[in-house]
């Protein structure tokens, strides 16, 4: 009779089943968080930022433009959203006072390379939540999306 790979290890490190369901929830991923709307034009900032959105337990989804976003959205549910301010064709900051009336309980995040205090003013009015200037910070990002700034809207 042959073993299988995991009741070899329970066998060698003498661990009883109760000690394995532990081990093996314990590797268990963290559920899903919310989907997240990543609303990026340049390829490579968007596979960073949805990398990191998945490792951090949420749901991405990602677009190249504003449009796509409305199509991506339409039949979804968003829990937050990443947009850039400055995307080709429709803009982000049109898009943004879009999303805030679809989804007024979603957190909404502003971000461009143009970090001042202007274009934080412009987002805050646009309806979003936060602005962060690129490049972006993990920590402030991870904070922002776990914060739920309501006096703004």
């Amino acid at each position: 009779m042959s073993l299988t790979p995991s009741e070899e290890l329970a066998i060698s490190t003498g661990l009883d089943t109760r000690e394995r369901e532990q081990q093996t929830d314990a590797l268990k991923l963290e559920p899903v968080r919310g989907a997240v709307l990543v609303v990026e034009d340049d390829p490579a900032h968007r596979e960073i930022l949805v990398e990191m959105l998945a490792g951090w337990g949420y749901e991405p989804l990602p677009v190249g433009s504003a449009e796509e976003a409305e199509f991506a959205v339409r039949n979804k549910r968003m829990d937050a959203a990443i947009v850039d301010v400055f995307l080709p064709g429709r803009s982000g900051a049109t898009l943004m006072s879009r999303l805030r009336e679809r989804f007024p309980q979603s957190v909404l995040i502003g971000v461009s390379a143009m970090s001042d205090a202007a274009m934080a003013r412009k987002c805050k009015g646009l309806g979003a939540d936060l602005f962060i200037g690129k490049p972006l910070d993990p920590q402030r990002l991870a904070e922002a999306l776990q914060s739920r700034h309501t006096s703004w809207h």
